[in-house]
């Protein structure tokens, strides 16, 4: 068994973010299931405040901007069973983001009011990324978009842990549901890939199905990802069935009917699992009206979710408590990093454009030059800036036999939101900074690609980073960048992507 792996004295949790799930090493998610486990007993053994004074004048902060039931509560309660304070809110409505507060100075509150950790939630992908860069005390992810939702996993593992004594290699799990909008269901299939001869299968419409970034990711990792035919051959063939509920809220234009539609033969009812030793979990909640789980399974032996549920307050006290044992607390700054002004998203070009062997972008002598525009698109970027208003001259020009487009104006400089509005219209249009007549600095604005990521919000005022890990992501919601425009070269694509980090750098240290 997994259970005796754990070097207790490599692990430490003292001011640790938990963002993805990715971040922890397998030892890391052993040593808290085994806390988790600690905390089982003692509460099953009437001890349930044995551990009462552990986290005595330490105080959570919520802030979830989406609904929450058990992430919220349980974290409430696991703050509390250890003797803590909490404080903060669910929904917007009488908080300072309705008029228009950033995430960043949110969390920067937070710390003014002497919190200790921050558990968050938020509808962008990449927010809780973003709120770990600013915070100095740690940040917990509790949901970030479709993005992931770690502590979720860690009681999914924490449940399987439980009902197969330990044991998480080997397993043979069963996904079911929406796996295309889910983020409990990326969050659990990546903690899982820490672990050896692990098979995913899965059962979905074409547009409730895993991604396939997701299962190409989990193959990299050592996971076999398998589609079955019907969920009746994915539960024949899983030790659990991990099952979950559609993600309305996030699928646009999709109504409730057209989701029973896709569902089709997915929903679990006594049929599927009548004789079959398959244990079914779900992240809950169950949506009443579409039942993607029949009730009366609720009553059947191979329910295990209210367990499950259970199991979150567990395993989110044995984590606050190892976050915050110890000695001491961080002071308020009340200053930002100046990492936090700055992306590393300009990918610089040093080839010149020639038409008809004319330099033609040198012919303004101080301004900047946006070319390879989409079709289109100029006169909307030159009212976006506001030339017109602000008394700068510009042109519009297309250039139709070099599939050319762009905009000329002696605008002195671009800034940072107008720099993002433009990659928003068109994306990878190649900047030139014209001084005394010269190319002074030429660049691409990169713009991460994922249409839900919190930087392609402008006035979040979140600069744009990537990494490299072989292949370009963006720091904040870790999803793949591919260049679309042929206009970059392969030496210019080869050194910015050898000047970018290859992992997730802190940005400061709690």
């Amino acid at each position: 068994m997994e259970k005796g792996e754990v070097n207790k004295m490599e692990i430490d949790f003292q001011d640790k973010d938990i963002i993805s799930i990715t971040d922890f090493t397998k030892e890391e998610i052993l040593y808290l299931c085994q806390q988790a486990q600690r905390m089982y007993d003692l509460e099953k053994n009437g001890k349930r405040y044995d551990s009462s004074h552990q986290l005595t004048n330490r105080a959570l902060a919520s802030m979830f901007y989406e609904p929450s039931t058990r992430t919220r509560t349980s974290f409430n309660t696991a703050i509390r069973e250890l003797g803590g304070q909490r404080d903060g809110f669910v929904g917007t409505e009488g908080t300072s983001v309705t008029k228009k507060e950033t995430i960043r100075d949110t969390i920067k509150m937070m710390e003014a009011n002497h919190f200790d950790v921050i558990a968050m939630r938020h509808p962008l992908d990449g927010s809780l990324q973003w709120a770990a860069d600013v915070a100095d005390i740690p940040v917990i992810n509790g949901g970030d978009g479709t993005n992931e939702h770690p502590t979720q996993a860690l009681l999914d593992i924490f449940t399987l842990y439980m009902y197969n004594d330990g044991r998480l290699n080997g397993l043979n799990m069963g996904l079911g549901g929406d796996l295309a909008y889910g983020r409990t269901i990326r969050s659990l299939s990546l903690a899982l890939s820490h672990f050896d001869d692990i098979t995913i299968r899965w059962s979905a419409d074409d547009f409730l199905a895993m991604p396939t970034d997701l299962t190409s990711l989990l193959e990299s990792r050592g996971i076999n990802v398998i589609r079955e035919q019907t969920v009746k051959d994915v539960m024949r063939q899983s030790e659990f069935y991990y099952m979950t509920r559609p993600q309305l809220e996030r699928m646009e234009g999709v109504t409730q009917e057209d989701v029973i539609r896709f569902m089709g033969d997915a929903r679990i009812d006594l049929s599927k699992v009548d004789g079959l030793d398959v244990k079914v979990m779900h992240p809950l909640p169950v949506n009443s009206e579409i039942a993607e789980i029949d009730y009366r399974v609720f009553f059947s032996s191979v329910q295990g979710f209210f367990p499950q549920a259970e199991n979150g307050v567990l395993m989110r006290k044995a984590l606050l408590y190892e976050m915050l044992k110890y000695e001491g607390y961080t002071t308020f700054s009340g200053s930002l990093s100046s990492a936090l002004e700055h992306g590393n998203n300009r990918l610089q070009r040093t080839g010149k454009e020639r038409v008809n062997g004319v330099l033609y972008i040198d012919k303004i002598s101080d301004g900047v030059v946006i070319d390879h525009l989409v079709e289109g698109v100029g006169k909307q970027i030159a009212d976006e800036l506001g030339l017109e208003k602000r008394r700068y001259d510009s042109v519009i020009a297309s250039l139709s036999e070099h599939q050319k487009t762009f905009l000329k104006t002696n605008l002195p400089e671009l800034t940072n939101r107008e720099l993002k509005r433009i990659a928003l219209m068109s994306p990878e249009a190649t900047i030139n900074i014209i001084r005394e007549g010269e190319v002074s600095e030429k660049f691409v604005y990169l713009l991460c690609q994922n249409d839900n990521c919190v930087t392609r919000v402008v006035n979040e005022d979140i600069p744009l980073k990537f990494y490299d890990d072989g292949t370009m992501r963006c720091r904040y919601c870790r999803q793949p960048y591919e260049i679309q425009t042929p206009k970059v070269s392969e030496q210019e694509l080869a050194t910015f992507r050898g000047s970018l980090p290859k992992s997730i750098e802190p940005i400061h240290q709690h």
